[in-house]
């Protein structure tokens, strides 16, 4: 029963994650004159700041303990930074539909690497539902897409297939060290890195241009990179990635929704539709058959089929960094 209980609450950790990603174009609306560098660093050295302090002050010191595969965590640093920039900068060349829906590329990636790196199974299952999300996330973005193909656009697609695979390479990275790092360790050190990657690039702000910008990205770093990603980690090292990956899709679904609310963006019946098929995907392969047996007081071990962020997380860097 304890166990059932451990993984319907990572699950909830893992959607309350995704809903607070698809929040991240509300504070990117709301920053103004900044390269798309310094808005990632300022994001994440709020964030950090703010790891940093709950550290110190519950005295947590061992979750800062880093062991063995130290370079992993460098590779997800790489790959959150990698991730965060080409998506970003798809959004500004091609638009928001188009980069979120080349960004949620990464779970065919991961279905298809995660075999190959992780050793997990492709059920028909988890292949099945994920062909269903993704019908969703093409319902959901395509509709307002600029038909015409000039050099602009052909910048933003490529930059949106990059963010796509740099995303996948988080998902399984942040997969392969579930066993080694807390999700919390993996926040913090790869945040840390990212800083330090981005340090050249992005501290370059004016002050007239940062001081009026500087309650968003707080509020950005305290929300996204030090509240849900934290969430996002510790749900995706108890969920298989394929899981991770299909259920992450529930980020554009809240993006469309904040964004419906906060910024006043049209909501159309594609739309709708596509967030129901990709609610019926994520569902599907959550709620898995024969697991649970109430008539003998039985509890079968709970199966998932895999993970993304993305987060992030775009995880830290994010993801979604995303993602993760």
């Amino acid at each position: 029963m304890k166990s059932i209980k451990n993984g319907n609450y990572s699950y909830l950790e893992l959607i309350i994650s995704c809903t607070i990603f698809g929040a991240s174009g509300i504070f990117i609306k709301h920053i103004y004159s900044m390269q798309t560098t310094s808005i990632i660093f300022y994001r994440l050295i709020f964030g950090f700041i703010l790891l940093l302090a709950y550290c110190i002050f519950s005295k947590k010191y061992n979750l800062l303990y880093i062991g063995k595969k130290r370079r992993y965590i460098l590779l997800i640093a790489v790959f959150n930074v990698l991730t965060l920039y080409t998506y970003f900068s798809s959004i500004k060349y091609a638009g928001i539909s188009i980069a979120v829906l080349l960004l949620y590329t990464a779970p065919v990636y991961v279905t298809l690497l995660s075999p190959l790196f992780l050793k997990e199974k492709i059920t028909k299952r988890g292949f099945f539902s994920l062909i269903i999300s993704v019908y969703g996330i093409l319902l959901v973005v395509l509709p307002g897409s600029n038909a015409s193909v000039n050099a602009q656009l052909f910048t933003g697609i490529v930059l949106g297939i990059l963010s796509g695979i740099s995303y996948s390479g988080t998902i399984l990275t942040v997969s392969y060290l579930k066993d080694e790092y807390s999700g919390f360790t993996q926040l913090f050190w790869s945040t840390f890195i990212s800083l330090l990657i981005l340090l050249p690039f992005g501290s370059k702000v004016p002050v007239e241009v940062l001081m009026p910008n500087l309650p968003v990205l707080f509020l950005f770093g305290l929300i996204t990179t030090a509240f849900a990603s934290v969430l996002y980690l510790n749900s995706a090292a108890k969920i298989r990635a394929q899981t991770v990956s299909v259920l992450a899709l529930l980020e554009p679904v809240s993006g469309i929704i904040f964004g419906f609310v906060f910024l006043h963006e049209p909501v159309f019946m594609n739309t709708i539709q596509g967030c129901f098929f990709i609610l019926l995907g994520a569902t599907i392969l959550v709620l898995e058959p024969g697991k649970f047996n109430m008539q003998n007081k039985t509890y079968g071990k709970i199966s998932v089929l895999g993970r993304i962020y993305p987060a992030f997380s775009y995880l830290t860097a994010s993801s979604r960094l995303r993602k993760w």
